[in-house]
Parts: C-alpha cells; sequence; structure tokens
C-alpha cells in the first residue's frame, strides 16, 4: 500500500470518528413546526432525535386547546402539560444526553393575586448506569395583574448529565406549605427551548485519540522519509 493511499485512509478514519462526536451537538427542542394538538397519555412527539411522551391525561402543543391561561412571554409554539400530568423526554439513540437548560412558566385557571408563588417544576431523570437524579426549580411569582411568565432555568442542573430519560413535572404549593402532586389538576405548565446533548460512549473518545494518533504518526514519519 502505498504511503499517500495509507495516509488517505487514516485521514478518512479521523473524519469518521470526528462525525461520531458529531453527535454530541446541543440541540434546541423548541416544538416549533407542529400544528396546535391534543396528546393523549402515551402520544409522543419527536424532534431532532429526541421522542417527548405524554404521561396521563393530556397535554398541549400552543395556547389553541387551552382552557387555563398559558404563561406570558413567549410567542412562538410550546408544550404545557396538564392536569397533574407529567411529560417525559428520551433521545432516539444508544447514547446518553446532558440537560443545558429549558424555558417554564406556570399554567393558571385564572389570573391570581400580584406576586403569588404557585409552586415548582420537578425534574427527575435515570441515568445510563441506573442511577437517579432530582431536582425542583420554583415558578416565580405572579405580576401586578396576576399573570405568570416563561422563564429560563439553566443553574443547578449539573447532575443531570449521561442521561437514559427525563420527567418533568410540577407541583403546587399548599396552605401547609407543602407542594403537592396530585393537586386538584392544578399542577400544569408549559415547556419550551430544551436544551439539551448528547454523551457518547468513552470508548468513542478514545477511538477518535487512537485515530488522530494514527494520523500524527504517519504524518512524521512521512516527513522524516522525506528529507
Amino acid at each position: 500500500m502505498s504511503r499517500h493511499l495509507a495516509g488517505r485512509i487514516l485521514s478518512a478514519a479521523a473524519f469518521a470518528m470526528l462525525a461520531l462526536l458529531g453527535q454530541a451537538q446541543a440541540a434546541v427542542l423548541d416544538f416549533e413546526g407542529l400544528a396546535p394538538s391534543l396528546f393523549f397519555g402515551g402520544d409522543t412527539l419527536g424532534q431532532s432525535g429526541y421522542t417527548f411522551t405524554q404521561n396521563g391525561d393530556f397535554g398541549v402543543v400552543g395556547a389553541d386547546f387551552l382552557t387555563a391561561q398559558a404563561p406570558l412571554g413567549n410567542a412562538t409554539s410550546f408544550y404545557s402539560v396538564l392536569n397533574d400530568t407529567s411529560l417525559g423526554l428520551t433521545r432516539d439513540d444508544a447514547i446518553g444526553f446532558r440537560l443545558n437548560g429549558f424555558d417554564a412558566g406556570f399554567v393558571t385557571p385564572s389570573p391570581q393575586d400580584s406576586g403569588v408563588i404557585p409552586g415548582r417544576i420537578v425534574l427527575m431523570g435515570t441515568t445510563r448506569s441506573g442511577g437517579s437524579v432530582f431536582g425542583s426549580f420554583e415558578f416565580a411569582p405572579s405580576d401586578a395583574q396576576g399573570n405568570f411568565s416563561f422563564e429560563h432555568f439553566v443553574s443547578n442542573l449539573s447532575a443531570f448529565t449521561d442521561l437514559s430519560s427525563l420527567t418533568f413535572v410540577a407541583c403546587v404549593y399548599s396552605a401547609t406549605g407543602s407542594c403537592d402532586n396530585p393537586a386538584q389538576n392544578l399542577a400544569q405548565f408549559s415547556l419550551d427551548n430544551v436544551n439539551v446533548i448528547g454523551v457518547p460512549e468513552p470508548s468513542t473518545y478514545a477511538l477518535m485519540a487512537l485515530g488522530l494518533a494514527a494520523v500524527a504518526g504517519y504524518g512524521r514519519r512521512r516527513t522524516h522519509g522525506s528529507k
């Protein structure tokens, strides 16, 4: 085999491994391009290699089917998780994923008093090693008109990596201060711009390192051989 041909083969292998790492590119799951629709328990919707699953009762894309009041501050498409239900997220291939951030806002049946903090959005994840991760984030209070708005959540998500599945659900504060679900169908929220990134197997990085080392070694031999 000629040196020129061997170099081309090694270079192609390196580029193939770089393509594998392309799986690690981030995606923003924003529900765009979906017509306003109802999703009942067990229904799924997919985007960018990920699948959302409606768990129980129903959810909706957009505000067209909402009898409650959607959060303000979002003129694009979004998904609303209604009636104390939850929304699951998985990746379509075998690799894990990490959650980098998301937008969410409380869905209220009607405007509330000013300054009401309704509850929390809760995240429950399962890692590929079989572990569990948990986090909860308080919704911002209602504004002067009693309305709630979308918020961007990016902090305290470091544990949500190498996930095999993730579930979004809400709870509502009771008079005693507990955060409850079920909550008489009042635990509702809208979700948008879920920022995720695939996490390739460690062997992928090892293969890439070996491939790049082989290309570099071949380049050094070719340089020395030409002197």
